[in-house]
């Protein structure tokens, strides 16, 4: 076993001291040749004894679009899940991908058909949403990828980065700082009403001072679009009322759009979300020194290092979901994937830092806060180690 996978199934272990188109072929079991051996990062916790070897094989369905237009983004979570087997070095799992392209409840009940345990994906909300049904008549749980945390509960978990626990981390930094009166920048969608929604839950609790919530549609924010002159007014409107920092939690040629028309702030700090967290944003002017909360990058580039050296190919950014589901149901092969054992209050240590499921199906992760530096994404503030 090794110390990556004894690194991740710590909260097992104390868990167990304290306690649509034509037919295509079906997918089969994953069988492949091991990728190369690559050391795993070290753990940051000190690793408990091993656990005892699992007594049987258990079924695990991989519902992942394997075809199709999102065919790249299933390979490369596919790929993720066996690194995650071979690198477990346990013979306890086997994975029963599922392609979501020829329809998401037909790829369910197939792994279901099979005797899946545990259904990991798929990657999109409305997939999520077809599934559902099947968990209750079939009395399994299901950890899905996606970002939506409506979808959660029911039997459903959702894995996926979310944004409303990135906000809070950023703000509670940035009134650690002394940075309390808050403006914001928000797209006229579903995104930026869970961003609005988040912003006045924290104004309700004291924890920030909102001065006010900008929004703007894709036009507004072109070059020379009437809209601009908007949005330029109500920056500076915030500036007279004293704003010490602008929440701006947009990320790829929209932030850039955004920064463009805004120009340089002076004092005026800038925030962001997991948004940002992409090579690109350290190249757009008048962000030097922006803040944004994310999933701490040692263990992540530790995974993309090692996915490179197996696959010859950069994974894609969410795939360390897919590694790190397959070692939680490695680390609770042998406990069962009941929803007390799944929200086990320690939680686990994966590739993306700690994070624990909760009750209601969503997750919670230990976040770090980056700050944008000439050299690349510097770390203002650690990611906990416990909650």
């Amino acid at each position: 076993m090794t110390r990556m996978l004894r690194f991740f199934i710590w909260g097992s272990l104390l868990m167990s001291l304290t306690s649509c188109g034509p037919k295509v072929p079906e997918t089969p079991p994953v069988v492949t040749s091991p990728p190369p051996k690559i050391k795993p990062i070290p753990p940051v916790l000190a690793p408990l004894p091993p656990s005892e070897p699992a007594l049987k094989s258990h079924k695990i369905g991989l519902l992942l679009p394997l075809s199709g237009p999102h065919a790249d983004l299933g390979k490369g979570l596919l790929e993720a899940a066996e690194l995650a087997l071979f690198e477990g070095e346990s013979s306890s799992i086997t994975l029963i991908p599922q392609d979501t392209a020829q329809g998401a409840q037909l790829a369910a009940q197939k792994a279901l058909d099979k005797g899946a345990e545990l259904l990991l994906g798929p990657v999109f909300a409305t997939e999520v949403e077809k599934i559902k049904p099947l968990l209750a008549t079939q009395k399994v749980n299901l950890l899905c990828f996606s970002t939506d945390q409506t979808v959660a509960g029911h039997g459903v978990y959702v894995l996926g980065f979310l944004p409303s626990q990135q906000i809070e981390r950023i703000l509670e930094y940035a009134k650690e700082r002394g940075l309390i009166k808050i403006a914001a920048l928000t797209p006229q969608d579903q995104y930026g009403k869970l961003i609005d929604h988040t912003l006045r839950h924290l104004e309700t609790q004291g924890k920030i001072q909102l001065l006010g919530i900008t929004h703007y549609e894709k036009g507004d924010i072109l070059d020379g679009n009437p809209g601009n002159a908007r949005l330029l007014e109500e920056v500076t409107k915030y500036k007279s009322q004293g704003v010490d920092a602008l929440l701006i939690p947009e990320g790829g040629e929209n932030l850039a759009l955004l920064m463009r028309l805004l120009g340089p702030q002076g004092s005026l700090k800038i925030l962001g979300s997991g948004q940002w967290d992409t090579p690109e944003t350290r190249y757009i002017p008048g962000l030097e020194g922006g803040l944004f909360a994310s999933t701490s990058p040692e263990g992540r580039q530790n995974f993309e290092s090692r996915f490179q050296k197996s696959y010859g190919r950069s994974p894609p950014r969410i795939a360390g979901l897919a590694y790190d589901a397959i070692a939680l149901a490695l680390a609770l092969a042998d406990k069962g994937y009941t929803s007390e054992n799944l929200t086990f209050d320690q939680g686990f240590a994966g590739t993306e830092g700690l994070f624990r499921l909760t009750p209601q199906g969503l997750n919670e992760r230990g976040l770090a806060v980056l700050e944008i530096s000439p050299s690349g994404f510097r770390i203002a503030s650690p990611a906990p180690q416990s909650f």
